[in-house]
């Protein structure tokens, strides 16, 4: 019968120890689940993904272009002379193709045309005694080409330094937005880190407001025992009693606040609906910072993400005034051009005569504004913006140096604080068990036994409070140290 009995208990603490599991919601599991569904990380996600096809529309200017055209046209001509058609229709297609190599600046063209014309002239003309003069072109006849037309810039834009510099930025921008979209991404987890820390304190404070108010229900019991023998007056009666009320409505209070926090956290996982009672934080656990303070120090000032941004701003800055100093050269192109032509008959003849006749030129082209005063302006202006984002970047990073440096010297007082506060709780403990062995002993006053219980009280509640405040620093130092990158990186994908 005692074995029946002791496996019916055995199998009621392992029921209600799997529903205790159920209820209880781990912050790995919570930061998972918001991940996964909550909106502001897809937003970050998009945002970069925007960047990214930016990034490939900028590279497109190197794609090749398909150029086509075709062409019909029918006139009937003034008879300017006896030698000009009545009647032409022109019909013909050009195809071709445009390159430009961003690595040299060079534009390069090749096209091929044809054209078929038909006309109709006067008849030719007759002069007595000479016979039939016929000066007319064939009625019919094809010409086609194939034309190669290559641009490069020589000092203005040489070698194609504008449009380099242009896709260079481009590629910043790019790891400007993977940087803030890892940087949103840790913030977002610092928000939900420091969501569930206020969610465990707000459960600890409803637990630490209970125990409040159970050591005043019992303290107005021993006060009305005292009562009866005349060693309380009524005056005492009725502070414990305004007391334990007091107590109770501060619980009420957490009571709201956790169950405020409760809904939140469920609305960050992407639930519209839960019950209060349905989840509940897992115990606390201390963290550690992960890093020393060198470490942390010499981690933000060589490869962080505060770093890494700084650095990009300049080489920004760096590139655009590269590219409004040579705005500020001559615009030089020279311009090769190569066109075989064919002159046929027929149709069939267009590419076997092709290259019978040429057209081939060399062109040089130079202009430059006389004052050039916008080219200058613009890289007196571009100068002094490098001078200042080099200005910015050390003082992002002094910034960064200096709230780090706050955040560690927070982080030590914080934690001597707590073993300050765990030495206080310790006494205060000992203190009420001297106070109620003083007072069974008739040695005291009941006053000095609530007292050491007010008091111990208010060390729990002042270690609790330092305890969670160390935990909000260690959560800012991991977060500007962008330890949560790591810490998360299976989960953190687009």
């Amino acid at each position: 019968m005692n074995k029946l009995i002791i496996t019916l208990v055995l199998c009621i603490l392992v029921l209600s120890s799997q529903v205790w599991a159920e209820n209880t919601l781990t912050q790995t599991a919570f930061i998972n689940e918001a991940i996964s569904r909550n909106p502001s990380y897809q937003i970050s996600a998009q945002e970069y993904l925007i960047a990214l096809e930016s990034d490939k529309s900028v590279r497109s200017l190197e794609d090749w272009n398909l150029v086509v055209a075709g062409i019909w046209d029918e006139a009937t001509p003034a008879p300017i002379s006896t030698l000009s058609a009545n009647y032409q229709r022109t019909m013909g297609y050009s195809v071709g193709l445009e390159k430009y190599i961003a690595n040299s600046g060079t534009a390069i063209q090749i096209e091929h045309s044809n054209t078929r014309i038909d006309s109709q002239y006067p008849p030719p003309i007759t002069i007595p005694g000479i016979g039939t003069l016929d000066f007319n072109p064939p009625a019919k006849y094809y010409l086609s080409s194939i034309s190669v037309t290559i641009v490069q810039p020589l000092l203005k834009n040489a070698f194609g330094l504008a449009t380099k510099n242009a896709l260079k930025m481009s590629d910043y921008s790019l790891k400007l937005a993977k940087i803030k979209l890892s940087e949103d991404w840790e913030d977002f987890i610092s928000l939900l880190r420091g969501e569930y820390l206020i969610w465990q304190k707000c459960n600890k404070n409803v637990e630490y407001v209970k125990k409040q108010v159970e050591t005043a229900e019992d303290q107005l019991t021993l006060t009305q025992k005292q009562q009866k023998y005349g060693l309380s007056e009524d005056l005492d009666v009725v502070q414990v009693q305004q007391k334990l009320e007091a107590y109770k409505i501060l619980l009420a209070q957490a009571k709201l606040a956790c169950d405020t926090q409760t809904q939140k956290v469920s609305l960050l996982m992407g639930h519209a609906e839960v019950s209060i009672e349905a989840i509940k934080p897992e115990a606390f656990t201390p963290n550690e910072a992960g890093m020393d303070e060198i470490t942390a120090g010499a981690y933000l000032v060589s490869l962080s993400n505060v770093k890494k941004t700084a650095d990009i701003l300049v080489e920004l800055q760096d590139i655009n005034l590269e590219t409004k100093e040579n705005a500020q050269l001559m615009d030089v192109s020279l311009v090769l051009s190569a066109q075989p032509n064919a002159y046929s008959e027929k149709f069939s003849e267009t590419y076997s005569t092709l290259g019978e006749y040429r057209n081939n030129s060399f062109t040089i082209t130079a202009s430059r504004p006389l004052a050039n005063d916008e080219a200058d302006a613009e890289a007196a202006k571009a100068k002094a913006e490098y001078k200042k984002a080099q200005a910015e970047k050390e003082e992002i990073l002094l910034s960064a140096k200096i709230g780090l440096s706050a955040l560690y010297n927070n982080l030590n007082r914080l934690t001597e604080m707590v073993q300050l506060n765990e030495n206080n709780l310790k006494l205060a403990q000992q203190r009420l068990t001297l106070e109620k062995k003083k007072f069974n002993q008739g040695r005291s006053s009941v006053f000095f036994v609530l007292q050491a219980e007010d008091d111990l009280l208010k060390a729990e509640n002042n270690l609790n409070e330092t305890v969670f405040a160390r935990e909000e620093i260690i959560n800012q130092i991991k977060t500007l140290t962008d330890q949560y990158l790591v810490e998360y990186k299976d989960v953190l994908k687009l």
